[in-house]
Formats: structure tokens, C-alpha cells, sequence
């Protein structure tokens, strides 16, 4: 038969794999290199794990202390003057904050302060002001916010260019601002820590002598991604060979009383930054991941003007680390965040010491960006196998599986293990495999099914050409014996055909019958052999298995013989068309092709000829490679073929075999033979030339319960008359015969099966088949083919 489709499976899924590997490898190169486009996408997801994870416990240490506008109302515009900002310092100082980091640049000198309110100040703030010496200007206000700021734990802010200008900075004071003391441990290999940090080159600084006044200072800039989003902040950057700390980082080494911090660095870059005992996980350039705690105003905020005018003090500001921001219409500093547009920059900082406190870092470790690629490579092969070797559009689900595993798996590692592993690469492997994989399946299965069509279209049923590309089988030379139907037909007399129709007349009317014929063979999943003239040759059961293959070639048997009739009513009622010429071109007289009908009288009384057998016949693809037929062989085949040939001598047109008629076949869950499934009667029992069994020959009238009133009468008493016929009754069996020739079937053949055995019993009773006295099995033994 038809064999599985192992080359062409073979070459397509070296392909399918080849392409798998490829996209593989594609995906991979993508994860290395991370175009923008898809480092966008890769964010938005990692925004979304942030939103959708618990938010975690804050220590609340981290405050606020806004500049905002009730406070500008009351106490006047930005900028307050020196001794107004000095004045807030020391309350706060005194209040009992650890430590307070200015996220304000104090860049130019006072030019607001009076100077007659030297003596109060110093009263009012409570420290010690060396006023001697002193020039009387505006001027002397900034010393006395330089002097809160020396004995106080303060840290201003600064901030760095890293842009490079054409034209000399407009901050052309000196910049005072101090490097902090890093210890670096090296790892072998690892370059100097200017070479790993972000390198700034240009700052803008505070006021040389605020800055020379603050001990320690810190920048504020925060680095945006691709996107325009804060997700990561500096906590050191070098400019000129020096580090500097962030003004988060330097706030919180002063609450802790830290005057250095220590880097481990490999040959890759940063690996960590410790301040004290806390080691904060950074990327290679020193940057920390923000554990953003939710929206606005995660952090409390106390207004400036409260802490002036005494409403907010000690209870609120003792122990916690201070930020001082202003959040007033037009001075706001406003971030892009996973949570928010229009996030205040105050609180990055705040985030970002709080996150230390609570040692709630994000991770990226070394492991990650190897696990991330070993994701890639994984769900690009698992898919390539799983689409590769699958033909079934279920394989949909299990891919859909793997792809919620990997987003699920990655937010569950987020969630409780604090560690990004996108899953963005891996579900594009997946994707791009499932998308590519399947087209390149269905382009190339629509070509083999394609060829399939035109190869079994025109005597295969639709039904057994999708099965047989379900099951991947394709033509190819060979054959195999198996049990299946052979099936003949040929038309009565078709020689009397040629003799009255022109050729294009016989091919008209041989279309038509054949076209009816065959589409009732292909509706019943019967398999076209060949045509041959008029004759159909055709089986049931190859090349796809058909259990009641014999079932249903008694079925196609009926039904074309009910058809016959049909097409021999509607030729009889065809007329020619008005200005169509005279059909019967040779001119036949008016008896055989009467005046005005479109067909002769022979076509009117068409029969076919039906021969049925079943069997071991084997099935195949018979010829060369370059050309070759699906057909059948064997003794079984020349079974059929005699079985319809050899109809003609009892008077039937629908002969079928008891090998046929013997098989079973499960109807309703039941096993019935199909001679309980039709309407058949037993004709004759012979013993053909050179064979030993004896084959049983039934006419096959009906489906189960299709008979006529007569049709049954006929059986009964046809029944009735062999059972006398093989009892050697030959008087009776001849009576009971021309009982039942009065009711058979056909009465325009030459001779009806009760002819024949009228006829020969009347010759058994002159030559006995056995001696007398001898049983007789009823098998008629043909002496010559």
C-alpha cells in the first residue's frame, strides 16, 4: 500500500529543524545585542512584574521636607534667603534628623539677605556666628548657612553634565564639591574603578563656599533608560579620575557616620558597593536597581513653613533621614517611573535609601544574563521538536503552556527571589518558532496535499485523500496484500453504443454515465482504478483501510443500478433542441431512433453489469518511478471480473461472490454478515476451471428490507426451487422455476435465471450429476473458462 510518508516526513523535519535552529540562534544574537525596539518592550514588562509584586515593608525613616507653595506663600518666593534656609537647617538638626540631603542646588550667592539680621540670626539658630572681620554686605548671610552646614550632618546637592559644550560652561566658579574615599577589591583582571563608572565631564556645584563648608555632597542626576523611565540610579560616577557619591548614598553614609565605601569590581565591572555592613547589588556600571514602594507620597512629607513656625519638630523629624525637595508650581523635579509620570525626584532618593535600610534590593547577578540565554536556546529547541514531530493543531496548547510557564516562572522569580529574568527573548524563540514552523508546515503540507488531490482526486473519495494526509502517506512504488473489494462494472452490449452514436455522441453520453457512476463510487470512499471504455474498475478498501469496505461495495452496486434506471428514464424523455441537426447522422430507421429523441432506442434500455468479490488482493503503486498507477492484482481480481462478465449467463446484472457476502462488519455495536445487510438471493454454486473451492454466486437486488411485494415472492419461491434443484427434485424444482419466472426481475433479457436452471434441470434429469442415490452438494462444475 501506500506506505508512511518516511522520506518526505524525513527531508521536512530536517528542515522544520533546520529552521528551528536557525531562529534559535537569531533569537539569541537579539538577546546579546538588545536592539532598542525590543529593550523597550523588555522594560514595559519589567514595569509591569514591579506593579504587580507586593510592595514590601518601608522602615518610614526616610522623610520629607517640602518647599511647597503654602510655604512660598507665607514665607515668600524661591529663593528664600540665606538665613531663612540656615534657619530651617538648624531646626531640623535640632529636631534630631540622623542626617539631611539637599535635592536643591544652592549654586549662587544671597542677594535677599538683609544685613542688619545678623545679631537676631545668631540668636534665633543658636550657634556660634564669627562675624569680626567680616565685610557688611549681603554677602555675610551665606556664611552663616556655610557655618550651619559645617557642624550640622547635612549634604547638598549637586549635579553633573554629561554632555560636552562647545562654548565654555556658564558655571565658570570652581567646583569644591569632595570625592569620597572608595576602597576597591579587585578581582583579577579588574580594571581601575574610573574606568567602570559612569564619567561625568562637567559639574554644576554649589556655592564654593557652601560647598567647602559641607563635609560631604552628593549628586542628584538620575539616569533614564532607553524609554525616558528611572529604573536605575548612579550611586557613584568619576569625573576626573575621582568618584562621587549620589546624594541618596552620601545622605545615607552620613546618618550612618561612614566616611568611605568599599567597591568589588571584576573585569566585567561592578559587582557590588558596601557601606558599612550593607553590600548593595549594582550592574557593572554601579548602578542600583529602584524598588519603587507604589506612587506618590510613599513617604511623609512635612512642609517647610511647619518646621519654621515650630508645628513639626522633634517628634516628627527625630531619627530619620532627611530630604528636602520642593514640590511648588514651577520648582518641581519630576521623574517618569514604572508607576508613575510625574513621580517628584525627592522621593527616588528616598526610595533608594529606604530600599538599602530594608536590604529590598532588585537583582540582575552574574547567573541571571547565562539563565536568560539558556531560556532563549531552551524554548526555541523545545518548540522546534514539539512543532518538528507533531501534525496536530493541538500542539497549540502545549506551546500556549510553555508560554505562560515562562512569563509566570520569570514573574515568580521576580516576586520571591527580588531577580529579573525576562521573559521577553524566550517568548519571542516560542512565538517566532510556532509562527514560522507552522507556515513553513502548512506551506509545504499544502503543497503535498495538493499533489495528492491531483494525484487520487478523479477516483479517490475527498474523505481518504485527507486521511491519507492526516497519516502522512504519499505515492510511492510497491505494493502489500490485504483483505478489500474488487469491483467491475461494463455496460450490456456497449459494442451496439458505437455502432448508432458518433464519437462525440459516445463520449457525451459515456461523461454523463460515467461522471453519475463514479461520484456514488467516491461519496462511498470506493477507489477509482482505471476506466476502460465503458467499463469502471475500482476497490474498496485501499489505499486507505475501509472496515466495511464489503459493505459498501454492495451499497455503490444498488445505488448504480438504481441510477441506471434513472438515467435510462431521463434519456428517454430527451429530446433534441429545435435548431440542433438531425442526431441520428446514420440514419437509423424510426424503430431503433425515433424522429426528434436526442438518443437512440438501444441507450433507452442501457444496463450495467456489476461484478463483486472480496479477498486478499494486493494493492500498490505498479510501473516505474517516473510513472506508475495505484492498482490491484490477483486471484480475488479475476474473481470480480469473471463474477460481472459471467452475469450474463445466468440473466443478472449484479453478481457477488459469498467471500464478499461472508464478511462481517460491526453495524450499531453489533457484528452482523453483510449478507444479514442485504437483500440477495443465491443463484448458483460453481467450480471454475483450475480452482478446487467453489464459489457461491448471489444476485444482489436491495439494502436490508428493500425488496418489493414481488421481489419477495421471487425470492421465495427462487429459494424454494434450488432447495428441490439440489435435492435432485428436477419435476418439482422445474415447477417451483416456472413459478418463480413469473415474477423475476427483468423481462426484456434473453433468458432469466429460472431459464438457466429450467433448462438445466430438465438436462440433469437425461444426465444425473451423481449417480443415483448419491448426494448431491448442488456445485455446478464448469469444464471450460
Amino acid at each position: 500500500m501506500l506506505r508512511a510518508l518516511k522520506k518526505i516526513a524525513g527531508s521536512d523535519s530536517f528542515f522544520l529543524l533546520l529552521t528551528g535552529v536557525a531562529v534559535s540562534v537569531l533569537v539569541a544574537s537579539l538577546y546579546i545585542f538588545q536592539p532598542p525596539i525590543l529593550q523597550f518592550v523588555d522594560y514595559k514588562i519589567y514595569d509591569q512584574f514591579m506593579r504587580s509584586s507586593p510592595v514590601g515593608t518601608k522602615t518610614n525613616i526616610p522623610v520629607i521636607v517640602d518647599i511647597d507653595d503654602e510655604s512660598l506663600a507665607e514665607l515668600g518666593q524661591w529663593p528664600w534667603p540665606r538665613y531663612r534656609m540656615a534657619l530651617l537647617l538648624a531646626k531640623i538638626q535640632q529636631a534630631g534628623a540622623l542626617s539631611t540631603g539637599l535635592d536643591i542646588l544652592i549654586g549662587e550667592p544671597d542677594r535677599t539677605s538683609p544685613a542688619t539680621i545678623k545679631k537676631s540670626l545668631q540668636e534665633e539658630l543658636g550657634v556660634a556666628v564669627n562675624f569680626k572681620g567680616l565685610p557688611q554686605g549681603l554677602m555675610d548671610n551665606d556664611l552663616v548657612l556655610a557655618d550651619v552646614l559645617k557642624n550640622g550632618r547635612f549634604v547638598l546637592g549637586f549635579y553633573f553634565d554629561f554632555i560636552e559644550e562647545q562654548t565654555p560652561s556658564v558655571n565658570a566658579q570652581p567646583c569644591f564639591v569632595k570625592p569620597v574615599p572608595i576602597a576597591q577589591i579587585k578581582a583579577k583582571g579588574a580594571p581601575p574603578l574610573k574606568d567602570l563608572t559612569l564619567n561625568a565631564l562637567d559639574a554644576i556645584c554649589p556655592l564654593p563656599v557652601l560647598a567647602k563648608a559641607s563635609p560631604l555632597c552628593g549628586f542628584y542626576n538620575s539616569i533614564t533608560d532607553y524609554d525616558g523611565v528611572v529604573r536605575r540610579v548612579p550611586l557613584i560616577i568619576t569625573k576626573d579620575g575621582k568618584q562621587y557619591p549620589s546624594l541618596a548614598l552620601a545622605t545615607l553614609m552620613k546618618a550612618l557616620g561612614r566616611k568611605n565605601i568599599i567597591a568589588k569590581t571584576s573585569p566585567i565591572g561592578i559587582e557590588s558597593i558596601r557601606v558599612g555592613k550593607t553590600t548593595i547589588p549594582v550592574d557593572a556600571k554601579g548602578q542600583m536597581l529602584v524598588r519603587y514602594r507604589g506612587g506618590m507620597e510613599e513617604f511623609p512629607y512635612y512642609s517647610a513653613k511647619d518646621i519654621l513656625s515650630g508645628k513639626v519638630g522633634e517628634k516628627e523629624l527625630n531619627g530619620k533621614i532627611i530630604f528636602m525637595g520642593t514640590s511648588a508650581a514651577g520648582l518641581r523635579d519630576l521623574r517618569v517611573t514604572p508607576f508613575a509620570s510625574d513621580y517628584p525626584g525627592v522621593e527616588v532618593h528616598a526610595t533608594i535609601v529606604d530600599n538599602i535600610l530594608t536590604r529590598d534590593f532588585l537583582l540582575k547577578p552574574d547567573w541571571v544574563p547565562g539563565l536568560e540565554l539558556l531560556l532563549v536556546l531552551a524554548a526555541g529547541i523545545i518548540s522546534m521538536i514539539l512543532l518538528t514531530w507533531s501534525r496536530s493543531m493541538w500542539m497549540i496548547l502545549p506551546i500556549a503552556v510553555m508560554g505562560a510557564g515562562i512569563v509566570y516562572g520569570s514573574l515568580h522569580v521576580f516576586q520571591e527571589y527580588s531577580a529579573y529574568l525576562t521573559p521577553m527573548y524566550a517568548l519571542i524563540a516560542l512565538g517566532t518558532n510556532f509562527t514560522l514552523l507552522t507556515l513553513i508546515k502548512f506551506w509545504r503540507e499544502e503543497g503535498q496535499k495538493k499533489f495528492l488531490q491531483a494525484t487520487f482526486s478523479s477516483y479517490l473519495a475527498p474523505e481518504l485523500i485527507d486521511e491519507m494526509f492526516s497519516n502522512r502517506e504519499m505515492p510511492e512504488l510497491g505494493g502489500e496484500a490485504r483483505e478489500i473489494t474488487a469491483y467491475f462494472t461494463d455496460i450490456q452490449s456497449f459494442s451496439t453504443f458505437s455502432e448508432k452514436l458518433t464519437a462525440p455522441q459516445l463520449v457525451e453520453l459515456l461523461n454523463e454515465y460515467l461522471s453519475v457512476m463514479t461520484d456514488i463510487l467516491i461519496e462511498e470512499k470506493g477507489t477509482l482504478d482505471k476506466y476502460e471504455g465503458d467499463a469502471i474498475i475500482a476497490f474498496f478498501g485501499a489505499p486507505m483501510d475501509v472496515p466495511d469496505h464489503a459493505l459498501r461495495a454492495c451499497r455503490v452496486a444498488v445505488k448504480m443500478q438504481r441510477s441506471g434506471i434513472e438515467l435510462r428514464e431521463k434519456w428517454a424523455k430527451e429530446r433534441q433542441l429545435p435548431d440542433e441537426p438531425d442526431r441520428n447522422t446514420k440514419n437509423f430507421p424510426e424503430e431503433q431512433w425515433a424522429k426528434g429523441e436526442k438518443w437512440p432506442r438501444v441507450v433507452h434500455n442501457m444496463r450495467t453489469r456489476i461484478g463483486v468479490n472480496s479477498g486478499e488482493i494486493v494493492v500498490g503503486n505498479m510501473g516505474s518511478s517516473m510513472r506508475m498507477n495505484y492498482t490491484m492484482m490477483g486471484d480475488a481480481v479475476n474473481l470480480a471480473a469473471r463474477l460481472e462478465e459471467g452475469a450474463k449467463q445466468f440473466g443478472i446484472f449484479t453478481a457477488v461472490s459469498h467471500f464478499t457476502l461472508d464478511q462481517e462488519v460491526e453495524v450499531d455495536g453489533q457484528t452482523h454478515k453483510i449478507l444479514d445487510l442485504v437483500e440477495a438471493r443465491l443463484i448458483d454454486n460453481i467450480q471454475v476451471v483450475g480452482k478446487n473451492e467453489p464459489v457461491r454466486i448471489y444476485e444482489l437486488v436491495a439494502m436490508k428490507g428493500g425488496l418489493t411485494e414481488s421481489e419477495e415472492i421471487l425470492f421465495d419461491l427462487f429459494a424454494k426451487a434450488r432447495e428441490e434443484y439440489v435435492a435432485q427434485n428436477w419435476d418439482k424444482a422445474i415447477e417451483l422455476y416456472q413459478e418463480a419466472n413469473k415474477y423475476e426481475l427483468y423481462d426484456d433479457t434473453k433468458f432469466t435465471p429460472s431459464d438457466v436452471f429450467i433448462k438445466r434441470a430438465e438436462e440433469h434429469k437425461i444426465n444425473p450429476p451423481v449417480p443415483e442415490g448419491e448426494l448431491w452438494d448442488g456445485v455446478y462444475r464448469m469444464t471450460k473458462k
